[in-house]
């Protein structure tokens, strides 16, 4: 009896560091899965932007050229003649600009007897915006 008591002695003096260390381990990797989640979602985020941004340039250059088009017709495009520089707006639908805009202003200015023409395009896909603007000797 005297062996089993010594025993249980021993087991009351020591102190456990398991649990306190599972614990600490377990919210270090919540703490570290709920950083990468944020990270994740913001690489996400940022990406969808960059999508617009560049399918807004592109609808924004589409329509500049739409314009220039019908300001400048080509010789074997006759229905355009006697078009002249006025504003338009062009709603796409094709796929890579569906659900894209492009809102075109057109301007003269004359220095030095020369006529220039000042196309301002402004492309939108979702909440961004370009602008690009173009000038032409008339």
């Amino acid at each position: 009896m005297k062996k089993t008591f010594a025993k249980i002695e021993s087991l009351r003096g020591q102190n456990g560091i398991g649990l306190p260390a599972a614990i600490f381990i377990i919210t270090v990797m919540a703490v570290i899965a709920v950083a990468v989640n944020l990270l994740v979602r913001q690489n996400a985020e940022t990406f969808e932007e960059e999508v617009n941004l560049a399918r807004a340039f592109y609808a924004a250059e589409s329509g500049a050229g739409f314009l220039m088009n019908r300001t400048f017709p080509p010789e074997e495009y006759s229905g355009y003649a006697g078009s002249n520089c006025a504003d338009r707006t062009y709603t796409f639908d094709v796929d890579g600009l569906a659900q894209c805009t492009a809102t075109v202003t057109c301007s003269t200015i004359s220095l030095s007897g020369v006529d220039y023409n000042t196309i301002e395009s402004t492309g939108s896909c979702g909440d961004v915006e370009r602008t690009i603007q173009v000038r032409a000797v008339k």
